[in-house]
């Protein structure tokens, strides 16, 4: 497939230069070595576009105050220096979408999965109201790649001349021909960054990654999300659970003490009373199943007793099998004994997330 006809002009181009191949959804599914993009995930440095996901600029005067008000995070600790993870809920404490939230240039922004571009916007906006803000979706002017490798750090600071170090952290590059483009540490397996620029400094900035960096596709980027048990909540799983149950606290996306927002009350019952029943688990299939998000996958133990889960996002592994993210019921699984199966009988391990999410709520 063609580049999206909605992509901006400069940055499709110079995909096509990359060798980069859509597919019917807007993203990239190779840049012709598909075995290759998937082998180099398991260290890097490796390098994509994001362009197709979601990005909206809040701007005004009571642009904060607004934010404040809508999202789970304390959006007040978010400066030129500092982004975080952030939610919006529907009143039922369900999540809509989780973004993350940066500020470039004076204004604030919130990135997230392009499924719920319109939606998003569109609910957004309901609540604007007589407020002096303005939402305006900017995917296309400000363009986002995506970098990672197990020494990304010193190939930020070498490269695009700019230390961020922290997870969270952010900055400008430090170089004349791309002081535009604002780095952001994410979490990851390993040092893994989202980088936003207008697509003429962005080229440069690619072409400076790419000296000591190899491409992957937009699927095989999901990897490093679900490695690190990042959630991205979509199309098919919003509005489907709460805040705590895609582990979104172990991320600091939740404050209790920061004021209201749509599903606080809900949410924060579930804090303190400390019975988050469902989490987010990070788990290996020895089979490479089609699975997208907001499936279910059956697993069974070795009497036949199915456990029930729900797909936040899956992707066929480096070596072998599949890889995903899923939100079951705790208890039941944490009962199981021996090993679990497929339903067509391969071995299914739940693997460690780098957090732990059996610790007091």
């Amino acid at each position: 497939m063609t580049t999206p006809a909605s992509l901006s002009p400069i940055w499709s181009e110079f995909l096509t230069s990359q060798n980069a191949q859509f597919d019917e959804q807007g993203k990239i599914c190779s840049f012709g070595q598909p075995e290759l993009e998937r082998f180099i995930i398991k260290n890097g440095p490796v390098v994509t576009s994001l362009t197709h996901q979601a990005l909206i600029r809040v701007s005004g005067s009571e642009a904060l105050t607004f934010l404040l008000a809508q999202l789970t995070s304390d959006v007040n600790l978010v400066s030129d220096n500092q982004a975080q993870f952030s939610a919006y809920c529907d009143p039922k404490g369900q999540v809509l979408a989780n973004f993350l939230v940066f500020k470039y240039q004076g204004d604030y922004y919130l990135n997230f999965d392009g499924s719920l571009r319109e939606s998003i916007l569109k609910r957004l906006t309901m609540f604007v109201l007589r407020s002096d803000v303005k939402l305006t979706e900017v995917s296309q002017e400000l363009i986002q790649v995506g970098f990672a490798g197990e020494f990304g750090d010193l190939d930020i600071q070498r490269r695009l001349s700019t230390k961020v170090k922290d997870i969270f952290e952010s900055g400008m590059i430090e170089l004349d021909d791309m002081q535009d483009v604002l780095v952001v540490k994410v979490p990851g397996p390993y040092h893994k960054y989202a980088l936003f620029g207008p697509a003429e400094q962005m080229k440069l900035a690619w072409k400076k990654i790419r000296d000591n960096a190899d491409v992957t596709n937009n699927y095989d980027w999901n990897l490093l999300n679900i490695a690190a048990g990042v959630p991205e909540v979509t199309a098919a799983t919003s509005a489907q659970l709460t805040a705590q149950f895609f582990n979104l606290d172990k991320f600091d996306a939740i404050n209790f003490k920061k004021g209201c927002f749509p599903g606080q009350e809900i949410i924060a019952r579930i804090h303190y009373r400390g019975k988050v029943t469902k989490r987010m688990l990070r788990i290996h299939l020895n089979e490479v199943v089609s699975l997208l998000p907001g499936d279910n996958l059956t697993l069974k133990d070795k009497n036949e007793k199915a456990y029930k889960l729900m797909v936040v996002n899956a992707n066929p592994d480096i070596f072998n099998g599949t890889l995903c993210l899923a939100i079951g019921t705790l208890k039941p699984l944490e009962s199981v004994e021996g090993d679990l199966f497929t339903e067509s009988g391969e071995a299914a391990t739940i693997e460690p997330l780098p957090y732990s999410i059996t610790d007091d709520e």
